[in-house]
């Protein structure tokens, strides 16, 4: 009888263990669950919160710039990709140089220019202006750059403030060139100096009734009166019309160094920005490396 009561004892032992087995291993998938759900909340408030802070943000950048009226204050990367911009802009010079003819013998109109070539004035007066138009862009653009670099005085090194000076510098006699080889010759072809003066006359009479009241007679007789009336039509004339010619010819003659002197300063601006860029990458990481 012992050994029976023994053995459904054992028998019943393996039961137990493994119920209670199956009871953990449950509410260990419970709690596994619940720690998912739970983290799926948490990634789903994080990201309704991050997104929130997106469009905060957007809105406040978008309020900003309505406040300034979509204003930006443009970097000295930015200004360099435009001046690379306007390198292309430059315009081209003309097939033949801006003459017309070289028939010298049998034209004309050679013989009023001295044996010179006829030099076509619209092509090289839209040349003028194509280029003035680039020359303004570029003034404006460098003008900006003193913004783009701003910085107070104890945020930059000693370094940083020499490199800046060395572009400013570059800079600065970049424009002189272009101004004192370059824009006067376009600005005496574009804007010729001229007088107003009286072109015609125009003189003619203009009749006028009036009324005479005599203080005794209430009668009321009209009277013709004779205006004499002169008009003055004005016009503005060229001071000197061969001047005028002379600016023409020297434009044509030397278009292909006035271009080159343009891009050669362009190029020398872009490569100085290039140059105070790294100056400045490795001023900041020289230094962070003394930083304690």
């Amino acid at each position: 009888m012992s050994d029976c009561i023994h053995l459904s004892k054992t028998n019943q032992c393996p039961n137990i263990a493994s119920t209670r087995i199956l009871k953990k291993m449950s509410s260990k998938s419970t709690l596994t669950s619940a720690n998912a759900t739970k983290r799926k909340n948490a990634s789903v408030s994080s990201n309704a919160t991050s997104s929130k802070k997106s469009k905060k943000d957007t809105k406040n950048s978008e309020s900003k710039n309505k406040e300034k009226g979509d204003f930006a204050l443009l970097k000295l990367e930015d200004i360099r990709a435009k001046i690379e911009l306007l390198c292309a802009k430059v315009p081209p010079i003309p097939e033949g140089n801006f003459v017309i003819s070289n028939d010298i013998d049998n034209d004309e109109n050679s013989k009023l220019n001295n044996g010179e070539p006829i030099i076509d004035e619209t092509a090289t007066r839209e040349w003028a202006a194509q280029l003035q138009i680039v020359l303004e862009e570029f003034n404006l653009y460098v003008c900006c750059v003193g913004s783009a670099t701003y910085k107070w005085g104890t945020e930059r090194s000693g370094a940083g403030d020499q490199n800046l000076t060395l572009l400013l510098s570059e800079m600065s006699t970049s424009q002189e060139q272009i101004a004192t080889a370059v824009t006067p010759r376009l600005t005496n072809l574009l804007a010729p100096v001229v007088d107003l003066v009286i072109e015609k006359t125009i003189t003619y009479q203009h009749e006028r009734t009036t009324k005479n009241c005599d203080g005794d007679t209430s009668s009321e007789d009209p009277k013709p009166r004779i205006t004499e009336v002169k008009e003055n039509h004005f016009t503005r004339k060229l001071v000197d019309p061969a001047f005028l010619k002379l600016c023409h010819k020297i434009l044509a003659r030397n278009a292909h160094l006035l271009r080159h002197v343009v891009l050669s300063n362009f190029h020398k601006i872009l490569t100085a920005m290039k140059d105070f860029l790294k100056a400045q990458v490795n001023d900041v990481q020289h230094s962070r490396s003394f930083t304690y």
